[in-house]
């Protein structure tokens, strides 16, 4: 547009004219920058934005979602990486593509980051999601009865609630890399042709991806095992003992709360029985992952001889014309099952069936990888410069004439000696950490080897001179024996960093006491330290422990809040929220 010129003749005098001429100006001015905003809104760039939510325990589920989100950008799309606990329902209805990355604790629990979102999806009052474009991928183990269950809820819920489903949700097993791979190749170009493109902003949000190790499973860090010692006292029923792994070199590094993942191997005496249950040398080589391993290497590094898998199981079964077996593998219930193979592992299984005959690609393909173990963490790294502490508790136990020892606790105590390597890799655990706020106090439940994380809170703590009080609720079999760390404890209380500490040897007296029972005795200041900020941690035993804690703490919360059963749990509810009460169990 141009400014007209005013015509000479015109009957205005100057000052008019000068006017005249600003005002045409001014609106040629105003109306180029109207047509350049309009040209600008019609040519900003649209993307593809693709949501992906990860519900994570331990890490693993976490890792594959940014995995996840950086494939995304092969296929044109905008990944946003969210914790499940950090977003509402609101989530679905602004996404209509959405990926599900969890993992599946315990008894088919979701993690604790999921869990209030699951129940906001899994309530009468979720959203519905007609426009909403989704795939699950699912992470557990197959040695737990409800594998992949918290994977499979949120799948069936979504296509309740409307949302299409793109893909077929994939079940991990322990060895999830490359099924997940497969899922992200499977998932994403199917996903980036539905839903809505939208602008760049849409894409925003979420949480920064934690950098990266380069150790893993496949690629470990082969660390020097520097000392251990017996923890427990001559006596003892058990043996627990206190690890010290060097990182000098490394370039690694953790928090107080992290774990860490060993990969261990078959004690030797169970691959020679293994070997010789079925003829052979340990010298063949098969054609095995296409590497090039004798059979012994390949039963003492690489596969789990000991737990029997289902898979394992059911075609035993089916060999040996095992109806009741064949019915119980069948069973929704798995109890009884579970009381069958209960003490068992595949050698026991083996032997039973003595005229079953397996070729040796069959019982390849049956056996599952050793699955590395994760351990929580005993040390802080400021405390303990270039180490890493575990404190393990050994696996041990005699059934019918047969001595049987747990894959990692007994090659940790038995086989490697203090200067032989450990293969191992870090297992983050952001939410299972020491509070940011040096003066909320601490509330820290871990019977047995479940002090192991608390231990490194209270080291943590100790060389931050966090003002924060710390209260530890630790107990275990007798005191006499099995008070481990106890001189270490003492010195804290001491300093000053241990506020206070409640002990329960639940075999010194008649009548067993256990933590939980410590709990609701001194409820009233367990809720006083709720009320002023505490934070509420367990470690430990899942199947019975934890769930008696959380009873107890239901119950103190409800009897020294003066609330209803429902008000107590809307509290705990907050705290989990909140990220005040969070669980590292197994």
């Amino acid at each position: 547009m141009k400014v007209p010129h005013l015509p000479q003749d015109i009957p205005f005098n100057d000052d008019q004219k000068t006017w005249l001429a600003g005002f045409f100006s001014g609106l040629h001015s105003r109306l180029l920058v109207k047509e350049e905003s309009v040209v600008h809104a019609e040519t900003k760039p649209q993307v593809k934005a693709l949501t992906i939510l990860y519900g994570s325990q331990t890490g693993n589920a976490e890792s594959v979602a940014y995995d996840t989100a950086e494939k995304a950008k092969e296929y044109g799309m905008v990944a946003t990486v969210h914790d499940m606990d950090d977003v509402d329902a609101q989530i679905f209805v602004k996404s209509s593509r959405v990926l599900i990355v969890t993992s599946t604790y315990g008894e088919g629990e979701h993690p604790d980051n999921a869990e209030t979102l699951w129940q906001t999806m899994s309530s009468d009052n979720a959203p519905k999601l007609d426009g909403t474009f989704f795939s699950v991928l699912a992470l557990g183990d197959t040695s737990y009865d409800e594998f992949c269950l918290a994977g499979k809820e949120w799948d069936q819920r979504l296509e309740a609630l409307g949302a299409t489903r793109i893909t077929p949700r994939v079940d991990c097993d322990i060895d999830f890399e490359q099924p997940a791979e497969d899922w992200m190749i499977a998932t994403l170009p199917g996903i980036a042709d539905k839903g809505d493109d939208g602008e760049a902003a849409t894409a925003s949000g979420g949480s920064a991806p934690k950098a990266k190790s380069k150790y893993s499973r496949k690629q470990p860090l082969l660390a020097k095992l520097k000392h251990k010692r017996v923890l427990n006292q001559p006596g003892s029923s058990k043996e627990i003992v206190h690890y010290e792994i060097s990182l000098e070199g490394s370039g690694e590094f953790y928090k107080a709360g992290d774990a860490l993942n060993v990969i261990p191997q078959n004690q030797p005496a169970l691959v020679q029985a293994f070997l010789e249950h079925f003829n052979f040398s340990g010298e063949e080589k098969p054609s095995w992952n296409g590497e090039n391993h004798s059979l012994r290497e390949i039963f003492t590094q690489y596969l789990d001889i000991r737990t029997p898998s289902k898979e394992f199981v059911k075609a035993l079964a089916e060999s040996a014309s095992d109806h009741h077996l064949i019915t119980l593998l069948g069973n929704e219930d798995t109890s009884a099952l579970n009381d069958y193979l209960w003490g068992k592992d595949i050698l026991d299984l083996l032997r039973q069936y003595p005229g079953v005959t397996l070729s040796l690609a069959e019982i390849l393909s049956l056996l599952k990888p050793i699955a590395p173990r994760a351990y929580s963490i005993s040390s802080s790294l400021n405390k303990h410069e270039d180490e890493v502490h575990l404190t393990i508790g050994s696996v041990r136990y005699a059934r019918d004439d047969r001595e049987y020892h747990g894959t990692c606790s007994t090659w940790l105590a038995d086989l490697v000696d203090e200067g032989d390597t450990v293969p191992c890799y870090f297992a983050p655990n952001k939410n299972f950490a020491v509070p940011e706020d040096d003066n909320a106090p601490m509330i820290m439940v871990g019977p047995g080897t479940g002090i192991a994380p608390f231990r490194s809170f209270l080291e943590e703590r100790e060389v931050q001179a966090s003002p924060g009080d710390n209260w530890l609720i630790f107990g275990d079999r007798n005191s006499a024996t099995d008070f481990i760390y106890r001189e270490e404890l003492e010195a804290l209380q001491e300093k000053g960093v241990l506020t206070r500490l409640d002990l329960a040897f639940s075999r010194d007296q008649a009548e067993k006491i256990y933590v939980q029972d410590k709990m609701i005795e001194a409820g009233a200041e367990l809720f006083a330290w709720l009320e002023r900020g505490g934070y509420f941690f367990v470690c430990g035993d899942a199947y019975y422990m934890a769930k008696d804690v959380d009873k107890a703490l239901h119950q103190v919360i409800e009897t020294h809040g003066e609330m209803s059963s429902d008000e107590a749990i809307e509290y705990v509810s907050k705290l989990k929220k909140q990220k005040r009460y969070v669980r590292d169990v197994y």
